[in-house]
């Protein structure tokens, strides 16, 4: 009795489950073999169950819905079924099927799609609700709703590819068309099913007679939509800052208007956006504060449903109008300046296996839209309003170097400081993992809160966005225990914000107060009210609008959808991109926009093949390399093996890709591997090849040396000062900067100075490097508001191009990290005698032979001759004309030899030996000796300016420049 029976091949029938004698619930599973007309006994279900749906697909057969069962889904191969007994085996056959959302729902299949139908929700009601899942997939999805409630469904498929349900209880008739979606009218289901009806009792549904139109006018307007509609809006990226541990986490769910957090997990390098849609300010529910949280690819639908339903979208705009609204298409341009990105296909070497699964994802997306179109409540609408992007970062300080290099241009920045301490406190640093639990022993940041903001502010300053500062103050309730008042706090950081002329959100319109104090952990009334002081004012800023196609946002969402594990081959993206039409340049533009705002990242000069449809993919490798050597650092229980490469890692910060192989989440053999992480950083100058057994430095990693130790790099007279104009140094360009000096991209490579198969100084603040092929040492310090250059071996050969390859990786730094309004001028510590300002400060360089004190603007004067070196002039003499030359053009040697009438031979004889930095001068220098013994040219300036002048060597401008100081210095010949 109600058991559950379903016919296979042959005549035969599978019998499941029901009531057996004494009322007893049965897992029995009888088989009928219709050609021996015999029963046997098949495999148990799992459990006993009764009153199930069950449907036979292909060679399975899918069980779900019955009492007993809950929401469990099973399924078993026919074949398995049907012949168990020939084995004499009762090993299960039955696998399970991931449980559908409802309860006692019915099954059939339609288009390869399981659908589970009606049921019961948790509280026991019946639903109108209807989930798919595709069989290559692992999810229901809500496919569409009924037009009434049921539970205790049967369903029966028609030969016209249609669906025929039935409720058991109120017998109500429903015939569902899956190619036209629509549904259909008991009466008219009489009329065209007459013999099917006598068989039964139907109740016609009057209440759905215009569902068809409906349907239809929906669709159409999804189609319309989404093959020329566009919305204008615009996107703020706000980005949340600060040191560990003081609240930012808690103050983005303020802001969200969520619960705080229960337990303190610490953020890694930067959380994925959080987008938010704003109400209040776009005409929609007046002045409520109302904001709809976009978490998910849902809630995204969602929106885009009832934009297109309440007539948001505008049609036929043309791609040119919607790339032209992008503030810059720094995405489609490459770093080289080669041109537009247009994505290459496939390389031959790239075997990629494609599925059609996408095109049922993308019909998956399509019924999910006309649903929301229907269903929408109309709050959620994309246009007149804001998109906000909440990005939470990691406040460690190796975050702060690393961030930059990930996360660019917001147009919010949102400082956080505790309240409950002083701005000059040093906070300690801890790090909790996922558990809530510390994962090693707090230490104290090298920094303060103060030159943490600077910091901040620097990277911020050099930036294209000039954003808006927000600064917030946590413990709110605690700021009574220290030393320093809100109002001391206050007046400090308005002197620093309006030093720099920032874009300030002032606490009140007296423009007197620059910080807004909340509780984040326990917020109470006043809490909230100044959280939503704060959307307001993030939600009235007016970025830029731009034109999104509708299309889009569906591909973002069929891109993730169709991800393995956040990533996908670039030619798989096009194919679902074609899937929506969206082809050739409309595909690149979309690709910009996902990567441009942080949803999507791509790489296509080193990773042209590899999109990242979840930025967590790269950001949580680099938060396990810095989570796993703070743990190595400071754990006292992490005990390391002395041969360990491990060792290098936790002293050193050195890579590997066997020490990245450790960590094997988001890798994917062909599409994300160690060698491509290690490309990957190598590319955005995160890390560096050293010399140091093939392995790769990541600075940010390194300890921070005290400023005391730091002094002794400190010496007057013999140390060139590189100082931005404005500010200090921005944060994560030190470390860029050592990495690109390391690199291939620097013409003669760097290397870290070794003593004893150990660095000599190498630490995050100060790094000491020798020259290629030559023993001279340079030592670069990072003294926060300048960099110091210090030379081991004073020397007008080299002083020049070390100073131009410190300028030239400080440019390359900026490219890299988008900081294109930052300048840096020369400068030394001031050596004007009646100057007595104090800290130790810097004589900016006015000219190649002038100094002028930064902070006493009478204090002036002539450079000496040791600081004229950094700049090649000191030395230079009628007798040695090649430290001119040398010093500015190194690789030129051999065409400038042979202008000098040297042969070949002589050439071989002597480049081969001096390669590298300083060794170009040494060459020069005994190609110029030949030049004077052998006299076949004149050996006079002239000749020398001839020779640059020549089409093979082509240094117009350096010979015009030398002719200038030659007629300054009264040197004629």
């Amino acid at each position: 009795m109600e058991s559950c029976v379903v016919s296979v091949s042959g005549g035969g029938m599978v019998v499941m489950g029901g009531w057996g004698d004494g009322l007893r619930c049965l897992n029995d599973v009888q088989v009928f073999d219709g050609g021996t007309q015999t029963w046997h006994r098949g495999p148990s279900l799992p459990k006993p169950c009764y009153a199930m749906s069950a449907v036979v697909h292909g060679d399975v057969v899918f069980v779900m819905g019955g009492l007993g069962m809950d929401r469990a889904v099973w399924c078993a191969d026919i074949r398995d079924l049907t012949t168990a007994h020939t084995h004499n085996t009762q090993q299960s056959v039955w696998r399970e099927v991931p449980d559908v959302p409802t309860k006692r729902s019915s099954v059939c299949v339609v288009d390869g799609v399981l659908l589970a139908i009606g049921g019961e929700d948790q509280d026991g009601s019946k639903t109108s609700s209807i989930y798919g899942l595709h069989l290559d997939e692992k999810k229901w999805r809500h496919v569409g709703d009924l037009p009434f409630a049921c539970s205790m469904v049967d369903t029966l498929l028609l030969s016209g590819g249609g669906l025929l349900m039935v409720d058991g209880y109120t017998q109500q008739v429903l015939k569902i068309t899956v190619q036209g979606k629509y549904y259909c009218t008991g009466i008219e289901l009489i009329k065209l099913f007459s013999g099917l009806a006598k068989l039964f009792p139907i109740t016609p549904i009057v209440q759905v007679a215009d569902k068809s139109q409906k349907e239809a006018d929906e669709r159409g307007l999804y189609e319309e939509a989404m093959t020329k509609g566009y919305v204008e809006t615009s996107v703020t990226k706000c980005l949340i800052l600060g040191a560990a541990g003081v609240g930012k986490t808690h103050l983005k769910h303020l802001l969200l208007k969520k619960d705080p957090p229960q337990q303190r997990v610490s953020t890694g390098l930067a959380d994925n956006p959080v987008r938010a849609i704003s109400f209040s300010l776009a005409g929609v529910g007046g002045q409520e504060d109302d904001w709809f949280v976009v978490d998910d690819d849902q809630a995204l639908l969602k929106v885009v449903g009832a934009t297109i339903r309440d007539g948001g979208v505008s049609m036929a705009t043309s791609l040119d109008k919607v790339v032209g609204s992008f503030p810059k298409m720094a995405i489609l341009v490459s770093s080289d300046g080669a041109g537009a990105f247009h994505p290459d296909p496939t390389p031959a070497a790239v075997h990629v296996t494609m599925d059609t699964s996408h095109q049922s994802r993308t019909v998956s997306i399509e019924e999910e839209l006309i649903h929301h179109i229907n269903h929408s409540s109309g709050k959620e609408k994309l246009f007149g309003v804001k998109w906000i992007q909440f990005i939470d970062s990691g406040g460690q300080l190796q975050y702060h170097d690393i961030l930059p290099l990930f996360i660019q241009n917001p147009g919010v920045a949102i400082f956080v400081l505790n309240l409950s301490q002083e701005l000059s406190h040093h906070p300690a640093i801890e790090y909790y993992g996922a558990d809530g639990k510390p994962v090693s022993r707090p230490y104290q940041s090298s920094l303060s809160h103060e030159q943490i903001l600077q910091h901040c502010l620097g990277a911020i300053r050099s930036q294209d966005a000039r954003p808006l500062i927000i600064t917030v103050g946590t413990h709110r309730d605690a700021a009574g225990k220290c030393s320093e008042s809100i109002k001391e706090k206050n007046l400090k950081l308005k002197a620093l914000l309006n030093a720099d002329s920032f874009r300030i959100l002032y606490n009140g319109e007296r423009l007197q107060e620059v910080i807004f104090a909340v509780n984040g952990k326990t917020p109470q009334d006043e809490d909230r009210h100044v959280s939503k002081v704060l959307r307001q004012k993030i939600a009235s800023i007016c970025p830029q609008a731009i034109y999104l196609p509708i299309a889009w946002f569906g591909l973002e969402v069929l891109l993730q959808r169709s991800s393995h594990d956040g990533i996908l081959y670039l030619v798989e993206c096009q194919v679902c991109a074609k899937s929506l039409h969206i082809e050739g340049d409309a595909f690149s533009a979309a690709l910009h926009h996902l990567v441009q705002h942080n949803v999507f990242l791509h790489y296509p000069e080193v990773l042209p093949q590899t999109v990242f449809c979840d930025p967590q993919v790269v950001l949580t490798k680099v938060t396990e390399l810095v989570e796993y050597h703070h743990k190595l650092l400071h754990s006292p229980d992490e005990g390391v093996a002395a041969e360990s490469n491990l060792v290098t890692f936790r002293d050193h910060g050195l890579l590997s890709v066997e020490l990245l192989s450790k960590f094997p989440k988001h890798y994917t053999e062909g599409l994300f591997t160690p060698e491509d992480l290690l490309k990957l950083l190598v590319s955005v100058r995160a890390i560096a090849m050293t010399s140091v057994g093939g392995e790769f430095l990541m600075p940010a990693l390194l300890p921070h040396l005290d400023s005391g130790q730091v002094s002794k790099y400190h010496q007057q007279g013999t140390t060139l000062v590189v100082k931005p104009i404005q500010g200090c140094i921005p944060s994560g360009l030190f470390c860029c900067l050592v990495a690109h000096l390391l690199s291939p991209t620097n013409q003669s490579p760097w290397k870290v100075c070794m003593k004893r198969d150990k660095p000599l100084c190498l630490y995050r603040n100060c790094i000491t490097f020798q020259l290629q092929h030559t023993t001279e040492l340079v030592t670069l310090v990072d003294m926060f508001s300048y960099i110091l250059l210090h030379v081991d071996e004073m020397s007008s050969q080299v002083c020049r191009e070390i100073r131009c390859c410190v300028h030239s990786g400080i440019k390359s730094a900026c490219g890299i990290l988008k900081y294109q309004g930052v300048q840096f001028r020369d400068a030394f510590m001031c050596p004007g005698a009646s100057c007595t300002s104090d800290p130790p400060h810097v004589a900016v360089v006015v000219s190649e032979k002038k100094w002028i004190c930064s902070i006493v603007g009478d204090q002036k004067g002539d450079l000496r001759e040791d600081q004229l070196m950094w700049f090649g002039e000191s030395g230079v003499r009628r007798q040695d004309p090649s430290a001119s030359v040398a010093a500015v053009i190194p690789s030129k040697c051999w065409a400038i030899g042979l202008q000098l009438d040297l042969t070949t031979a002589e050439l071989q004889a002597i480049c081969p030996q001096h390669q590298g930095l300083a060794n170009h001068h040494r060459a020069f220098g005994e190609i110029f000796d030949v030049w004077r013994r052998c006299r076949s040219l004149p050996y006079t300036w002239r000749t020398l300016i001839d020779v640059l002048r020549s089409p093979s060597v082509g240094e117009v401008l350096l010979s015009e420049q030398l002719t200038s100081w030659i007629t300054r210095s009264d040197l004629t010949k």
